[in-house]
Order: structure tokens, then sequence, then C-alpha cells
């Protein structure tokens, strides 16, 4: 009688969860190339060569407001489906990056303990997750190599926020204010937003509110 009330699960598939196989399907997709760039809103796009973030490559958030902007870059992603790890950010707010569009579902934060293999759990991120955060990382160059190796192997992305030590960044995103807008309280911000370095043809740029009044990023008209 018991068994008769419980839902039958084998063969639905439930919004926001990821099983197991579904997990290995993607992974082994991802490993073997068979999966496109990790896709960015439409506002940001103008930032990128193709429709999102390279599979394989590191990337720097510099400038004003790096979790901000880490959020509006990574929320399209998640959204559709990649996954997110934060690795010892703190003051990573949940609710901002939820107002983002940040799919909280599939983002974990990771907090690697004062003497803890620190490239050792980077690296077992990046073989799993699609976009791995790091902040101001400090590690030896021949750490940070073989991270990047895993990187490029697997098919993530690892961004880098802050200072990026070791890592040999391919483009870094960075943001600077341009105008405040206030009510009774700062309610949005405008920021140019610029992205250089060797995977980025000269210098490439856009103007959004980071965050607008609905808290997500939205384009301005010229």
């Amino acid at each position: 009688m018991g068994q008769a009330l419980l839902p039958d699960l084998a063969h639905r598939k439930l919004a926001g969860v990821e099983t197991g196989a579904d997990f290995a399907q993607r992974h082994a997709q991802r490993a073997a190339g068979g999966v496109g760039p990790l896709p960015v809103t439409e506002v940001l796009q103008p930032l990128f060569g193709g429709a999102g973030f390279e599979r394989g490559h590191i990337y720097g958030i510099a400038g004003e407001a790096p979790l901000s902007l880490l959020f509006a870059l990574v929320a399209r992603g998640t959204a559709d489906g990649s996954w997110l790890a934060l690795v010892n950010l703190q003051r990573a707010g949940l609710l901002s990056a939820h107002e983002h569009g940040v799919a909280l579902q599939r983002t974990v934060c990771v907090d690697v303990a004062a003497g803890t293999q620190w490239s050792h759990v980077v690296g077992a991120l990046v073989d799993g997750f699609d976009f791995v955060v790091v902040s101001s990382p400090v590690c030896s160059v021949n750490e940070a190599r073989r991270i990047t190796a895993r990187v490029k192997a697997q098919g993530s992305v690892l961004l880098v926020l802050g200072k990026p030590g070791a890592f040999d960044v391919d483009a870094t995103f960075a943001a600077h204010t341009v105008q405040w807008q206030f009510d009774t309280y700062a309610s949005a911000r405008t920021v140019d937003v610029e992205a250089h370095g060797r995977r980025v043809y000269g210098t490439r740029s856009c103007r959004v509110q980071l965050p607008a009044a609905t808290g997500a990023v939205c384009g301005v008209v010229s």
C-alpha cells in the first residue's frame, strides 16, 4: 500500500535536477569536444568573438565590481545547464548571484582549508565543472601549468578574480563605473566593460547597467 503512494520517478525529468547518468554523459561529451562554447547573455556578447566562453581557456575578471561582472558573465551558461564552482569566495553573495540570473541549483561553494593541496582540489573541480572560479590564486608555476593542462583537456573554463598569480590568462574582462543611479538608495550602476588579451581581437567593449534596477545586467542604449 505504501509503495503505491510513492511517485514513479524512473522516467521523469525534474527541472533543475541532474542525475548521475546525465552528468556522466555531459562530461563525456565535453571531454570529447562535442559541445560548443559556454554562452553569455546577449548584451555581453560584444566582448567575445563568438557566442561566449571558449572551452579550455582561462579568463581574468578585474576592475570594479568583479563579482557582479562574474555573475553577469556566467548567468546564461548556468541557466542553460552548466555547473559553477566558487573556490574560497566567502564574500560571494548568493542572493546577488540569483538576482543576476545565476542558477543556484547548479552552483557549488568550495572552501579549501589552509594546508590543503589547493591545486589538487581545483584540478578535481576542473574535471567535473564547466566553470571554476578562483580568487587571487597562490600556487607554483608548475601547479598552474598542470591545472591549465587539465582545463584544456576537459574543456572547462577557469575564471580568475583579481591577480592571476602564476596563471597565464587568455583574456581579461574589466568593468569601470560610469554613473550611479540613486533613488532612496543606489538602484543601478552604468559601467563600461572591456575585454582584452590574446584571445580577443583588439579591445572589445560594451556599456551596460550592472546591476540594473532589476538586479540583472541590462544593455544601455547609446
